[in-house]
């Protein structure tokens, strides 16, 4: 037993230290397995997420709202759910919105906005809505257009199509802006502006580029139609479709234009929409409004019908238009309010009237080179173009989309493997060395370098109508905006452009 105890300290000691070391490595291992189980958690917290935002960008995948937002009445009046979607939702088109410019960072347009151009400043690719009066008029305009859902469960009428943003106000801009629209792609251009006075020759002939490369142009016909009543232009140009408005009991809009250029209404009386602060807003409503949905319905039979050539989408719109003036053409209604579902559905009777293309070729006889690229195209192609039911979308059929995704998304999920397992390890032999913090606070990106505002579009012939922010199901009246992003560094006056070219500006109506 004495020999047992001589030797007790020396023997407790060593012991301590080995228990000591063993401690030190089980806490070095257990923090290590700690760092690697936090790895592990965001490597699946990541690839939820990606997965997550994927079905909530792709086309026809779960969104935030599925249902549109109860403010927008005119679904049920053309029965977009029920009747239009089915068909198509404008996959494959371009519709280029000439305008005050596009927030393209808010949620409702989360992927649908082009680079487009910018022909008031000229720089600029207009994916940012420079409006400061009307507080995003082109926005809402894109909205009404091709809104996917986004926070506010505000759609578009052709919610799978592609917006493509121009800022222009004068006709020398828009001069300028439609053949950029066609050389870009776009299908249809919508032109919610108007201003008093003829249609220029400069802009008239923009329009003929247009029209010869089978692209449609949809003007707004004027929102002063109980007041001055004047003939707006780019609406009274030859060739272009000029909408005019409607109630909710599919009734004429008494503020709408009564001018020989009017083709045919759609929904104008309280159309709201989302303007450049990501935000719904209430609205008395407008042509500006009303040229917006014609534009998305046209994109909706460009996408079903693809070979169907701009001359017959036009005759067959108007041919689908349901009288709701005195019997026949008016000025104040045209053909009447148009019923899209009649041309999905193949519906249409062959050989109607088109007035808007008849004017068209009158003034086209009268050019020096009256024979044009399109009136050849439409010649060749008569009579064989109303039909197309056979193509159903156009582009890249859904099983190839499937299979890209699939390959898309599986490349993804293992690099996002592969970099978190590689940071894993490297965080587990580096635990105890931390790196270095970041340098300083990372600033915001600020407007567009360069960027100048500018002052509204021309007026639809009347002042801007009150709006108010929607807070809820019900409209509600409500105080100026607030939260509007991407302000510009300040407002350029708005009046006659120099040199007195191009139409009077003045505020013009949301809708």
């Amino acid at each position: 037993m004495s020999g047992h105890g001589v030797g007790r300290t020396g023997t407790s000691a060593r012991s301590a230290r080995i228990c000591f070391h063993l401690d030190f490595q089980l806490i070095g291992y257990l923090m290590r397995r700690r760092v690697l189980r936090r790895r592990k958690q965001s490597v699946v917290a990541f690839v939820l997420a990606m997965l997550l935002a994927a079905a909530m960008a792709a086309p026809g995948g779960a969104a935030v709202h599925t249902q549109p937002h109860p403010a927008q009445w005119w679904f049920t009046t053309w029965g977009v759910e029920d009747l239009l979607w089915p068909h198509s939702k404008g996959k494959g088109v371009t519709v280029a919105v000439i305008d005050t410019g596009v927030q393209a960072n808010i949620p409702e347009l989360a992927s649908a906005v082009l680079p487009g151009a910018d022909f008031k400043h000229e720089n600029g690719n207009a994916r940012v809505d420079w409006d400061i009066v009307n507080h995003g008029h082109g926005t809402g305009m894109a909205s009404l257009i091709a809104a996917r859902g986004g926070r506010n469960g505000f759609y578009g009428v052709a919610p799978e199509a592609k917006i493509l943003p121009i800022i222009a106000d004068t006709d020398e801009a828009y001069s300028k802006a439609i053949p950029f629209a066609v050389d870009r792609g776009a299908k249809v251009i919508n032109i919610s502006q108007a201003g008093p006075g003829e249609c220029d020759p400069r802009l008239q002939q923009a329009i003929r580029y247009a029209i010869d490369r089978d692209v449609i142009v949809v003007a707004g016909a004027g929102n002063d139609g109980a007041g001055s009543n004047l003939s707006l232009s780019p609406a009274n140009c030859k060739g272009v479709v000029a909408v005019g408005g409607s109630t909710k009991q599919n009734t004429p809009w008494h503020k709408s234009q009564r001018q020989p250029y009017v083709t045919f209404v759609a929904p104008a009386e309280g159309v709201g929409s989302v303007l450049k602060d990501g935000q719904f807003h209430t609205s008395e409503g407008g042509t500006s409004s009303a040229t917006a949905l014609t534009s998305g319905a046209i994109a909706l039979i460009r996408s079903k019908f693809p070979q169907m050539t701009n001359r017959e989408v036009v005759r067959q719109l108007i041919a689908s238009a349901l009288d709701i003036g005195p019997p026949g053409w008016d000025d104040q209604s045209g053909a009447g309010i148009i019923r899209p579902r009649l041309v999905l559905n193949g519906e249409i009777p062959k050989n109607t009237p088109n007035p808007v293309f008849e004017e068209y070729d009158k003034w086209l006889a009268s050019q020096p080179d009256s024979k044009s690229q399109g009136q050849e195209r439409a010649e060749e192609k008569s009579g064989s173009s109303a039909g197309g039911a056979g193509d159903s979308e156009g582009g890249i059929n859904g099983p190839l989309v499937i299979a890209l995704a699939a390959l898309v998304g599986g490349g993804l999920l293992i690099a996002a493997f592969v970099y978190f397992r590689v940071r894993g390890r490297r965080a587990a032999v580096a635990a105890s060395h931390p790196q270095p913090g970041p340098y300083g606070p990372q600033s915001g990106m600020g407007p567009v370098p360069g960027q100048t505002v500018g002052g509204p579009p021309p007026s639809m012939g009347a002042p801007m109508p009150p709006q108010q922010q929607w807070r809820s199901a019900s409209p509600q009246s409500g105080g100026p905006y607030s939260g509007a992003h991407g302000q510009p560094p300040g407002p350029s006056a708005p009046g006659r452009p120099p040199g007195g070219t191009g139409p009077q500006q003045f505020p013009p109506p949301q809708g």
